[in-house]
């Protein structure tokens, strides 16, 4: 730890550098800089964001030699890697880490000419810009001998190894049998350098999501380029780094909060590190030279063994979420705080490496990853600051449920106790699903409209294997088509009758592909049978007058009267904030007709309906819901119903809209997680909005 002295002489050398012109070969002055005993609270404390501006601003050599300093003392300590030294490493780690956002908020000449000028009086071998001396400067420091991996890491290996296994941060891949060592102060120092990875990585932040590139930053190009040092070593490191990790600690009660906060830290910015490493570049490339090599080292994964270490160590830690709130003892077990970060990770796999995507839903339990997605999601269902996580759970869902193997799988029995209120049930895992994703439409807030179609699409996917649906679900499911057909939403915009086009494609392929298993959802149909025929007999006249008399509920709201409260589960329709009034027109109605596919459901219920009301009359009104469901399960459809249509997979197709939303979520993340040292200054960001509340 820095002492009360260092800490006032670094102070007193920041006045000296705010108030002159410091030369650099005042070779004292910067030596005591570099030699001061301090730690990085120290540096984020006594070098504020203004500070440094004032410094661009007033005294640039000063700047100019500070940034070049600390660049060559990092390469010097790379080329010749004596323990000595390494505490001078740690504060030019420190500083250029404090620095460099700083350096990057501006596209100015001053920043161009400082981090990627090229001295022409050099010769051609040492004329590297000072950027890219420092990114592998930086890529060199994550496994340098007694510094961040043990001191022999990188003797005696094996000519055929794939990577040093003894420079690896955990076992796994490139060595699922590996010891790496470790200790409290490699992974002290190990946070350290990913830390200034990513303050050099963060050139996407001061971009607009107008004028953003995927491809312009030249310090991730440098990064992620094929001469990078350490590539291949540093992403199976990362990835041990986090799939190894086992936030249980000593395997006790509250034997993680015994351990050292350090491998949580190291953890969470591995993981920060990967998805930014392997986001740059998510475009098509527009010339040879856009590449990035992680992501094609991610792709040329293989190997059942690697995929499960993969997928165990995920599952694992986004399970934590839930299993340290369902807990005998409360808090006994550490919840991890990185799970963002593996959401995402989880969905850089997925989409990058095709064979890991196939492996997960043929070779494991998917449902360890649908689990902790629909959790997150419903917890976060109501919090505006957590929009993004409940996006990037249901593309995960979206994604996967693009694939037969993964609907299937959700066949499997679902007996955990979740923390939550959601309703209890016996069912399957497609029933969780139904559930969460019901309860997000009904109580998520309006902020999650957009998500409609995703995760009615998502249903749709799974509804032609889910074999058996709960009465829970079922009921959930017709409460849906009730909810969407309803006025308030069906005449908000001209286009809503697509969600309930999906819903009526969900029950016709329950209804003709898996009919036997789901006999609760066929008599939920029947019970709302008014619902349907109202919906099969709309007319123009009709529809115009519950489009005004909707119009009519608006106004009333906007005078301030207060609509009647609601159950969560039976709220009354929501209309988007400022959608236009909608009036119907023959057009629409002929379109609408057209577009429902009504007519299975419509002969389903006009062969089964009769004969459920004269069964329960034949009983004086007093029958069974057992009966009824026994009836329906005995009945068949086979001849009544119109040939089974074809079954339609709806797949998520990437596109340049989803491809920015994903780097202004991830980017997010790190900026909200790294806020104790703050790397970077909320007002400065462009590509996302800072609010503070």
């Amino acid at each position: 730890m820095g002492g009360s002295n260092s800490k006032a002489d670094l102070a007193d050398i920041l006045v000296a550098l705010a108030q002159n012109d410091v030369s650099p070969d005042a070779h004292d002055f910067w030596d005591e800089l570099w030699k001061l005993d301090t730690t990085a609270e120290d540096v984020f404390e006594l070098i504020t964001p203004e500070d440094v501006r004032h410094l661009r601003r007033e005294r640039p050599e000063n700047v100019v030699t500070l940034f070049t300093q600390a660049t060559a003392q990092l390469c010097q300590i790379v080329h010749t890697p004596v323990p000595m030294y390494f505490g001078q490493a740690l504060n030019c780690v420190r500083v250029l880490t404090r620095i460099l956002p700083f350096l990057l908020e501006e596209h100015d000449d001053f920043s161009e000419k400082l981090c990627w000028g090229v001295d022409s009086t050099e010769d051609d071998e040492a004329a590297e810009p000072l950027a890219r001396l420092v990114v592998h400067a930086t890529l060199h420091l994550l496994f340098l001998p007694g510094f961040t991996v043990d001191a022999s890491a990188f003797e005696d290996e094996p000519d055929d190894a794939l990577v040093p296994s003894r420079a690896l941060w955990a076992p796994g891949l490139g060595g699922l049998d590996a010891r790496p060592a470790a200790s409290l102060a490699l992974d002290r120092n190990r946070a350290e350098v990913l830390r200034l990875l990513l303050t050099a990585s963060c050139e996407p932040l001061y971009s607009s999501a107008e004028t953003f590139d995927p491809w312009s930053s030249r310090w991730l190009r440098a990064a992620t380029a094929r001469d990078a040092p350490n590539a291949k070593l540093l992403l199976y490191a990362l990835l041990n780094c986090v799939c190894a990790y086992d936030p249980t600690g000593l395997g006790v009660p509250y034997g993680g909060h015994l351990a050292s906060d350090a491998p949580a830290t190291v953890v969470a910015l591995a993981a920060q590190a990967l998805v930014v490493l392997l986001d740059y570049g998510g475009g098509a490339p527009k010339t040879t030279e856009d590449i990035n090599v992680f992501r094609e080292l991610l792709a040329s994964i293989e190997g059942g063994d690697n995929f499960d270490f993969l997928f165990l160590g995920l599952a694992r830690l986004l399970n934590n979420v839930h299993e340290a709130l369902n807990t005998t003892l409360p808090g006994s077990l550490a919840q991890i705080e990185c799970y963002q970060e593996i959401l995402i990770l989880v969905w850089k796999l997925v989409e990058l490496n095709e064979n890991f995507a196939k492996h997960i839903l043929t070779e494991c339990d998917v449902c360890r990853i649908v689990v902790p997605c629909c959790f997150l999601a419903h917890q976060s269902r109501k919090d505006p600051s957590r929009v993004g996580l409940v996006h990037i759970c249901t593309f995960i869902l979206l994604k996967l449920s693009g694939e037969r193997q993964f609907s299937v799988a959700l066949n499997k029995p679902f007996d955990e106790k979740l923390p939550t209120d959601l309703p209890r049930f016996e069912g399957t895992h497609a029933d969780l699903v139904v559930v969460v994703l019901h309860r997000m439409v009904v109580s998520g807030g309006d902020r999650l409209q957009p998500l409609y179609n995703c995760f009615l699409t998502v249903l749709c996917n799974v509804s032609p294997y889910a074999r058996s649906l709960s009465l829970v679900a079922a009921v959930k499911l017709v409460s849906l088509f009730e909810l969407f057909t309803s006025p308030r939403i069906l005449y908000a915009a001209e286009g809503n009758q697509g969600h309930v086009a999906l819903l009526l494609e969900i029950f016709n392929n329950l209804i003709q592909y898996q009919y036997g298993g789901n006999s609760h959802l066929i008599y939920a149909i029947v019970r709302r049978k008014a619902v349907f025929d109202a919906l099969d007999k709309l007319t123009l006249p009709g529809a115009i007058a519950a489009a005004v008399e909707r119009e009519a509920q608006r106004a009333a709201l906007r005078k301030g009267e207060e609509p009647p409260e609601q159950d969560e589960d039976k709220p009354l329709p929501r209309v988007a904030p400022g959608t236009a009034a909608f009036l119907p027109s023959a057009e629409w109605l002929r379109r609408v007709k057209a577009e429902l596919p009504l007519s299975t459901i419509m002969r389903l219920l006009h062969h089964l309906a009769p004969q459920i009301e004269e069964l329960i009359a034949r009983a004086d009104y007093s029958l069974d819901e057992e009966a009824i469901l026994g009836f329906i399960r005995s009945t068949t459809m086979v001849g009544l119903l119109p040939v089974p249509h074809a079954i339609v997979v709806r797949k998520y197709q990437p596109n340049t809209f989803t491809s920015l939303w994903f780097t202004a979520f991830l980017w997010g993340v790190v900026f909200l997680q790294n806020q104790a040292p703050p790397l970077f200054d909320g007002p400065a960001i462009k590509l996302f909005t800072v609010s503070v509340v």
